[in-house]
């Protein structure tokens, strides 16, 4: 039996309850900015070097910006870091156990200029300079780290989420033809990121990191 700490974790709820509620928000607050034409989709793919289909689905709602996209939007969209810093002097956000200070704000500094050389510095030279990360033995047969599409990154969360998905959700999802969408899943079996279990015709695709 686990001890009570006193402190609840929270009930997340609104626009942090889930992937609709967010994308919902974000598709209010872009359309908001931006309008809902065709020159708007051209700004936010000017704004966040994202594809016409990525911008496309966010203004719909079909789903919202993840991580790279939605940083760039904090950093370049007024509207989205305002809603931000909206969330974070929410109800909902912890708050801080000492007050916000000189100290803190550089420490804050530090982090942030710590985060751009880390984001700058390529991946080998990273591990070099910090050799607790470098293993003392290269693992066989470990896939070698690929650059996922956004197609293929919604599969694997579609997946993890124990939804049955293949090839013609992909298709009818993101509007490309059923050789692409294979070629997708092609290459996250290459990656062994995706295992297909059960038989040829009644089996299922399977996210490897949610196998038990």
């Amino acid at each position: 039996m686990l001890l009570k700490k006193g402190r609840r974790l929270p009930i997340w709820t609104g626009v942090l309850g889930g992937r609709e509620p967010y994308a919902r928000a974000m598709a209010d607050l872009l359309r908001k900015e931006h309008g809902d034409s065709h020159r708007a989709i051209k700004q936010l793919m000017h704004q966040t070097d994202a594809s016409e289909r990525s911008v496309k689905h966010w203004l719909s709602a079909q789903h919202g910006p993840d991580t790279v996209y939605f940083l760039r939007l904090v950093v370049s969209s007024p509207i989205i870091r305002a809603f931000v810093l909206g969330l974070i002097e929410s109800p909902a956000a912890h708050p801080p156990s000492d007050p916000v200070d000189r100290f803190s704000l550089a420490t804050a500094r530090k982090a942030y200029v710590a985060g751009e050389a880390a984001g700058r510095k390529p991946l080998a030279i990273a591990q070099k300079d910090d050799p607790e990360r470098v293993p003392k033995r290269v693992p066989i047969n470990v896939p070698d780290q690929i650059e996922l599409s956004e197609r293929q990154r919604w599969f694997l969360a579609r997946l993890a989420e124990g939804g049955r998905c293949g090839a013609k959700e992909i298709v009818a999802e993101w509007e490309v033809c059923l050789k692409t969408a294979r070629r997708d899943i092609g290459a996250l079996q290459k990656a062994q990121l995706l295992e297909y279990v059960g038989s040829r015709r009644k089996g299922r695709y399977r996210h490897k990191q949610t196998a038990s």
